[in-house]
């Protein structure tokens, strides 16, 4: 009977320790996941600002070469102007989704995160924002598209 209870009380704390491990690891596993969010939630509104503040040339030359490569400073400028200028000011911004994707059509293989803001502006009311980051050899994150609506 006595071996019977050892044994039980090892099987149970065998559980419990791989319990504890399972949670401990999950909880790592969001952290992570928290801290790679913050980090390209950073990434982007640091871009968003130079946006907001007219500053497009910048905004062009701080974004990835996949934007690069799609856009042309020139082109960029004329569109962001044109598209920015009539909202007025940006009031708010307001995370709305995020998601994690290693494809994306019109983007070779990588790891990319897809950030949707709902930003208010001053002349235009509400808008949706989709900004797709991708992560750089260096581990930041970059802008490598924008669009609004």
């Amino acid at each position: 009977m006595r071996k019977e209870i050892l044994l039980t009380g090892y099987s149970t704390m065998k559980r419990f320790m791989m319990l504890l491990l399972l949670f401990f690891c999950t909880g790592t596993g969001y952290a992570q996941d928290d801290n790679i969010l913050e980090k390209v939630e950073s990434s982007a509104r640091i871009w968003l600002k130079l946006v907001d503040s007219g500053d497009y040339k910048d905004s062009w030359e701080n974004a990835s070469p996949l934007f690069k490569g799609k856009t042309s400073e020139g082109a960029w400028i004329k569109s962001i102007t044109a598209i920015r200028t009539p909202r007025g000011a940006m009031n708010a911004r307001y995370i709305a989704t995020a998601g994690a994707t290693k494809s994306l059509s019109g983007f070779p293989d990588g790891e990319y995160v897809v950030l949707q803001f709902y930003t208010t502006f001053g002349e235009k009311g509400l808008a949706l924002e989709t900004i797709t980051l991708a992560k750089a050899k260096d581990d930041t994150w970059q802008i490598a598209d924008y669009e609004i609506k």
